[in-house]
């Protein structure tokens, strides 16, 4: 093909032209039907067109024609490794460099194809080939972490582990000697998968490892002693670690404390740690000491009076003090600290430990009130603990906790909401106080006030894997919401493209630590959780919204994909608030089955036409267990897509289903709103399908006849509804502004605040209205 047209197709691409691309792919193929290089463009343009199937039965077409064309093979590989999975897309290069076994450039674009796709036994094969073919050391040392990367992979079995670990074993004597701290890294690494515990032993504790003086390996000389009970040398290494290297380690002083213990060294132990009580890690090591000895209060204690004054004072007593009552409570009480910190450690105490207190809320706001002066002057950036004491009350409350003025459980929420943003008010970068805001928000059905908090948080980048579940669970049916959807979904490219550059950085440079953590962090990622519900929940926004439901990112691949869970679901979660969180969730949490479970019913609708596929889909669906992530209206209507093809079942689970969803009566909550555009989804779900069927009118018609019933009752109650959010708000200010008496709430309107959950509630109601079924 001429550079010429070359340009002219990349050209189109690169402006996002692919028909004109594909007009220029025609031309060029008329010239010549067998040129390779095209037939790949081609392939990638569908690719880019979200048409993976062609885009795959092309490539598979030219791949089968062994290129060497590193131009082919790249774009081949990213059509094939995306549709088809990494095992399929690496042995496009591996056949290509058998072709061409001394092209060392060949060699090496296919093993960086394989840290790309995470492909470890490929991995394995092209660094032996760099090995075998091309004697240099770097290439042994790559050869030598690809081993020890399979010997500790889930994916090989026990008999494979001993293999790679073998071999592993046997490449080291060519990295000998030894010239860098992360090539002893990789030598540790390697002897730690082998059966001689000794020898690992004896070479993280010799001299000319030692000289290093690198944290990984001082970290995988302790984990190792006590990993395998060598307790003289844990002991030892922690007194080394804590006297000679003079480090405040908090994990050397615990294997410290608890080896000292069990080799009857008790006196040793007590006397370092009364010489180090002065520092934090010291004398919070006397209190885990005296805590495995089985009474830590007065060791507790000692830290309280030191450190109470702290902000860490709560933090690293908190584990200890769970075991004591109320004598721990009138201890601190009669401390002679003082000052905000300590104030609010105490009420963290309380919140702990004294869970009948009637006065807690009163207590922490007149507190609050108190201390709120101390807020003057402070960086807007800095973290001040004072909002702790709003925090905890609006916990107290949520928990459903004795309270000295009773609220009824309608308004706890909307209690807790006034009393956090009273505290955000004056405190703009409270990330605790914002992420409690979203979750409420949410909860009430409020989007529009949940992502300007959310907004506010300033999550970056790889946070939103973590966080974006507070904002974004299930909010297809809350709020249809596309441009902030896709925009968190977008870190996802992102990181398909940058982390392999990580990984290659890595083998470069001969940071092999580094190695293993890019990998899993470059797996987890492609496989979170959080991906796979936010690709799920784009195609249904879109379905909502009336868009084109093409190329949203749901591929067959991630059908078979191990689904990892990287959400911080703790980051609402502190003293003893674990229930309070499940409480508020948008329904039970989405995890693995959850997701399975909807990329089957997506795949359902998308091969409608294709009947053994659709059986395969069903079948698949039905082994999922849908007992604990899932509500009840997504289990309906999972239960309808797995019947489209059911008649008679079909018109049973929509005349029993529908109206146990439909409660007129409940309060306005997120499942007011879920339960609906659920059911509106499944309708139009199901509506298309009877478009395309051939089944007799007589089965089809009343099926269609419920279908026009329930979506046109569905909308009637909701427009009665968005009528009286108005005066629903009104009431609502007027009564929380009593429950809150005692909170000084002029940096506040509660009556704009109501206003605005009210007026975003009738958002969502619109946008139900205006469901296209």
């Amino acid at each position: 093909m001429s550079k010429y047209r070359s340009n002219s197709i990349w050209e189109a691409i690169d402006s996002q032209s692919y028909k004109q691309a594909l007009q220029h792919v025609a031309k060029a193929l008329k010239r010549n039907p067998e040129d390779e290089y095209v037939l790949t463009l081609k392939a990638y343009i569908l690719s880019l067109q979200r048409k993976g199937e062609e885009a795959l039965s092309i490539a598979r077409i030219v791949a089968a024609k062994v290129p060497t064309d590193t131009r082919s093979l790249d774009l081949l590989f990213g059509i094939i490794y995306d549709n088809a999975g990494y095992e399929e897309a690496g042995k496009i290069y591996e056949e290509a460099s058998k072709k061409r076994t001394r092209d060392e450039s060949l060699t090496l674009s296919w093993f960086w194809a394989t840290c790309t796709g995470g492909d470890l036994r490929g991995q394995q094969k092209a660094a032996m080939t760099l090995h075998k073919f091309f004697s240099k050391r770097n290439y042994t040392l790559w050869t030598i972490i690809s081993y020890y990367l399979l010997a500790t992979s889930k994916h090989t079995t026990g008999q494979e582990k001993k293999l790679f670990s073998a071999l592993a074993a046997r490449l080291l004597p060519l990295a000998e000697p030894i010239k860098t701290a992360e090539e002893a890294v990789l030598k540790a690494l390697v002897l730690s998968i082998q059966d001689d515990k000794d020898n690992l032993i004896e070479f993280l504790t010799a001299e000319e490892t030692d000289r290093w003086n690198n944290l990984e390996l001082a970290t995988l000389r302790l984990d190792y002693a006590v990993k395998y009970e060598k307790w003289q040398t844990v002991f030892d290494v922690a007194l080394k670690t804590l006297t000679i290297e003079n480090r405040d380690d908090f994990e050397s002083w615990k294997q410290f404390c608890e080896t000292g213990i069990k080799l009857g060294k008790t006196d040793q132990v007590e006397k370092l740690l009364e010489e180090r009580k002065k520092t934090r890690n010291g004398l919070l090591a006397k209190v885990h000491y005296y805590s495995v000895k089985g009474n830590a209060f007065d060791a507790a204690l000692e830290y309280f009076e030191t450190f109470g004054s702290k902000q860490c004072g709560f933090e690293d007593l908190r584990t200890y003090v769970k075991s004591f009552d109320e004598k721990w409570l009138r201890a601190i009480d009669n401390s002679k600290i003082d000052g905000l910190n300590a104030k609010v450690n105490n009420r963290k105490f309380y919140y702990l430990l004294h869970k009948s207190n009637a006065d807690y809320v009163s207590t922490n706001i007149r507190f609050y009130n108190e201390l709120l002066p101390t807020i003057e002057g402070k960086l807007e950036t800095d973290y001040w603990y004072g909002d702790d004491l709003l925090l905890t009350a609006a916990w107290w409350i949520l928990d459903n906790r004795p309270l000295k003025h009773e609220i009824p459980n309608t308004d706890r929420v909307l209690t807790a909401i006034a009393i956090l943003e009273t505290a955000a008010s004056r405190d703009k970068h409270q990330f605790y106080i914002r992420a409690w805001l979203v979750r409420l928000y949410i909860y009430l059905g409020s989007f529009q006030q949940a992502h300007g908090h959310y907004q506010k948080l300033s999550i970056k980048n790889i946070q939103h894997d973590s966080l974006s579940h507070l904002l974004f669970s299930r909010i297809s049916t809350v709020y249809p919401v596309w441009k902030p959807l896709l925009a968190t979904r977008d870190i996802y490219d992102t990181n398909a493209v940058q982390t392999p550059h990580l990984i290659k950085s890595a083998y470069q440079n001969a940071t092999f630590s580094q190695i293993p953590g890019f990998l899993e962090f470059s797996h987890r990622l492609g496989h979170s959780i959080n991906k796979g519900v936010l690709c799920i929940e784009a195609k249904r926004v879109a379905r909502a919204l009336g868009m084109k439901l093409d190329g949203l990112g749901i591929s067959p691949i991630m059908q078979s994909y191990d689904w990892q869970e990287n959400r911080d679901f703790d980051v609402l979660k502190d003293v003893e608030t674990e229930g309070v969180e499940i409480k508020y969730r948008i329904g039970p949490k989405q995890s693995s089955n959850w997701v399975r479970a909807h990329i089957l019913k997506e795949a359902i609708i998308d091969d409608s036409d294709e009947s053994s596929k659709v059986k395969a889909h069903v079948d698949g669906l039905r082994s999922i267990d849908t007992s604990l992530e899932f509500t009840k209206v997504e289990i309906w209507s999972l239960d309808i897509v797995r019947s489209l093809n059911e008649p008679n079942t079909l018109h049973q689970l929509l005349e029993e289903g529908i109206k146990n969803f439909i409660d007129e009566d409940s309060d306005f909550t997120w499942e007011y709103l879920h339960h609906r555009f659920v059911v509106l989804e499944t309708l139009k779900i199901l509506n298309e399908s009877l478009a395309r069927s051939r089944k007799s009118p007589k089965l089809v018609n009343p099926i269609k006849n419920l279908i026009s019933h329930w979506t046109e009752s569905i909308k009637e109650h909701a427009k009665d509804v968005k009528l009286g959010r108005e005066k629903w708000a009104s009431e609502a200010a007027a009564r929380v502004s009593e429950f809150v008496m005692g909170l000084d709430t002029s940096t506040i309107d509660l009556g704009s605040i109501f206003e605005g959950i009210a007026k975003s509630q009738g958002e969502s109601i619109t946008l139900l209205r205006n469901f296209k079924v």
